[in-house]
């Protein structure tokens, strides 16, 4: 294992969930990030696709940010059984007590459910093992799959936040009873 997979590694745990794991996010992991950032599908409810020199700068920083020692920045690559590669990205980031939680998927891998289970396993992470009071998410405005999602999973909408119209913010409390899977 390299050095720095080794020190990603000590920050960020791999995870597993219903058919899914996710693995701290490698050097290796380079083409999987741009191909998911230049990607119009995949971004459409994120941001504009990345052109392929910036994806390659954001993704040095993303790995730096893993492989701190501060662990306020959690990144996974998004495998499922029988896939050598993966699939998609995932990403914890603290903000205060709580954390917000995001998750792009490669667009053949989108509408399989996929999303709802790196879900599952990133809540029962950061309520389980982080003891995070509560975990947020946004998405952009017509995301019907992520709000299917959200809703599924026990996160409610949260009104009144001070973001762009354009945006929908979510907020799923521990104290909730609701199960993720």
């Amino acid at each position: 294992m390299r050095a720095d997979a080794a020190l990603t590694r000590m920050t960020t745990p791999d995870l597993a969930g219903d058919g899914v794991y996710l693995r701290a996010l490698a050097r290796a992991d380079e083409a999987l990030y741009v191909q998911v950032h230049a990607s119009p599908e995949a971004m459409r409810h994120v941001g504009d696709p990345l052109d392929v020199v910036t994806a390659r700068s954001r993704f040095s920083r993303a790995i730096e940010l893993a492989a701190a020692a501060d662990t306020t920045y959690r990144m996974w690559t998004v495998v499922v059984p029988g896939e050598e590669a993966g699939i998609g990205i995932s990403l914890l980031m603290m903000a205060g007590p709580c954390a917000e939680i995001g998750i792009m998927l490669l667009p053949a891998w989108q509408r399989r459910g996929i999303g709802r289970r790196v879900l599952g396993a990133m809540v029962e992470y950061g309520f389980d093992r982080l003891g995070l009071p509560a975990i947020e998410s946004r998405q952009r405005n017509g995301n019907m799959g992520w709000q299917r999602v959200m809703e599924q999973s026990g996160f409610k909408r949260i009104e009144g936040t001070p973001m762009p119209h354009e945006w929908l913010a979510w907020r799923r409390d521990r104290a909730m009873s609701v199960s993720v899977v």
